[in-house]
């Protein structure tokens, strides 16, 4: 009989554990954030799905004006430390926007400036989370510990919207900001009783403190040559920035969706929930995966399932439907946002982990964030089941074209694993 230490051998990482839990409890806050912000300002703009574009649009666009930077000084710094400044940063904006909610002083604008606050600690805490994870397990574990570490953000998906929804629905939407914030308290506790610490790179030099703009800008540029001499990673990336653009840039338009098929705020709260329960049976799928042709089965699926999945949400005409919908979407979306992660983890050198790892959210959020923004706006003027069926039509056409063009793309596909063993030579110091 299989036991659990088997199945999951992550789990026997005692840091590993503290990570999970920071991971779970961070990103229900998170979602719990994302359903708060997503009916408030639906409310307090008169149903503008362009107010709720500009908000979703203010949480995202940190991942790119803030991750590579701190990815940059998670691969210069303790990484342990830097974890800990971003979730007391995102405290501290869960706290403020609580207090002016329930004061019953808060406006758009001022969900939108505590978007990007929070957001920011976010696009600090996400790569650095990632790179720790490296950090903390063996090699041979590092596949199972992505897919566990997706498994606890996901696993949040659900409790944070299902938790924030009763709140929500029972206390308003001060509440729920309340729930946030202690949600980041409870991860703060976990980071900080990591026993890992981590100085700076041995191959990244400057001073310990003093690092300026220019030498992490340098830094990033750096990182950004590694990617494209490897073509491995280069591939993974293009695909994901298609991926989220085309199926993953919806949020903006959930509120008013919920209530074109009949729901309320109960609808939508429905909605996130069916999301996170789809990806917790995704990312637990592939945890469990061990033989490459059947990554690359799964691959596959999950990547054409993203774009079937919009095509769901946008004709269903009854509630029902719709959380049907939300469910694959989550299960193909987070699975294949897991596969991709764990493939470029796996390539990857240390020295490089934070500043790819932060491209490579930067890459994905960007494109959430500029389409998300896009698409509230356009929501004004054109039917949402358009800007649903649509861009997921779009995705599956190029997913089947960049399996047919593209030599990585279609070695994942069809061997389950990249075709080019090791990096092509190039200066990409």
């Amino acid at each position: 009989m299989t036991t659990l230490a088997e199945r999951f051998p992550a789990m026997l990482s005692w840091d590993f554990r503290r990570l999970f839990v920071n991971g779970f409890f961070t990103t229900g806050s998170r979602w719990t954030q994302v359903l708060a912000r997503g009916w408030l300002v639906h409310e307090l703009s008169g149903g503008s799905t362009a107010a709720v574009g500009w908000v979703t649009f203010a949480s995202f666009i940190p991942f790119v004006l803030v991750g590579p930077f701190a990815g940059a000084v998670a691969d210069r710094f303790d990484r342990r430390r830097l974890l800990i400044y971003a979730t007391v940063f995102g405290i501290m904006g869960a706290v403020f926007l609580a207090v002016i909610t329930i004061a019953d002083m808060v406006q758009v604008w001022h969900v939108g400036v505590l978007a990007f606050t929070t957001g920011s600690a976010q696009a600090a805490s996400v790569p650095t989370r990632q790179a720790l994870i490296a950090n903390v397990v063996p090699p041979e574990h590092l596949v199972n510990a992505i897919a566990l570490g997706g498994i606890s953000q996901h696993g949040s998906r659900v409790i944070g919207p299902l938790f924030g929804a009763a709140f929500l629905k029972s206390f308003g939407t001060g509440s729920v900001f309340v729930f946030s914030a202690v949600l980041l308290a409870i991860g703060l506790i976990e980071v900080v009783r990591l026993r890992h610490r981590s100085g700076p790179s041995a191959t990244v030099h400057g001073p310990r403190f003093g690092a300026t703009a220019r030498r992490l800008i340098g830094d990033l540029d750096e990182a950004g040559r590694y990617v494209r001499a490897d073509r491995r990673l280069l591939t993974v990336i293009v695909l994901v920035g298609a991926h989220c653009s085309m199926t993953m840039a919806f949020d903006s338009m959930m509120p008013a969706l919920a209530e074109l098929v009949g729901g309320s705020e109960t609808l939508y709260s429905s909605i996130l929930i069916g999301l996170g329960t789809g990806a917790i049976c995704g990312t637990l799928t592939v945890s469990q995966l061990r033989v490459d042709r059947t990554k690359g089965m799964i691959f596959a699926f999950v990547g054409l399932g993203s774009g079937v999945a919009m095509v769901v949400l946008g004709t269903a005409t009854t509630p029902a439907v719709v959380v049907i919908g939300a469910m694959l979407a989550g299960l193909t979306q987070a699975s294949y946002m897991t596969m991709s992660a764990a493939w470029v983890q796996s390539v990857v050198t240390d020295d490089y982990r934070g500043r790819v790892m932060s491209l490579y959210i930067m890459i994905a959020a960007g494109h959430m964030a500029l389409l998300n923004l896009g698409f509230g706006r356009v929501a004004e003027f054109i039917d949402v089941r358009i800007l649903l069926v649509g861009p997921g039509l779009v995705w599956m056409a190029f997913f089947v074209f960049a399996t047919a063009g593209m030599v990585e793309a279609r070695s994942l596909v069809f061997r389950g694993r990249f075709a080019q063993a090791e990096p092509v030579p190039a200066a990409a110091h």
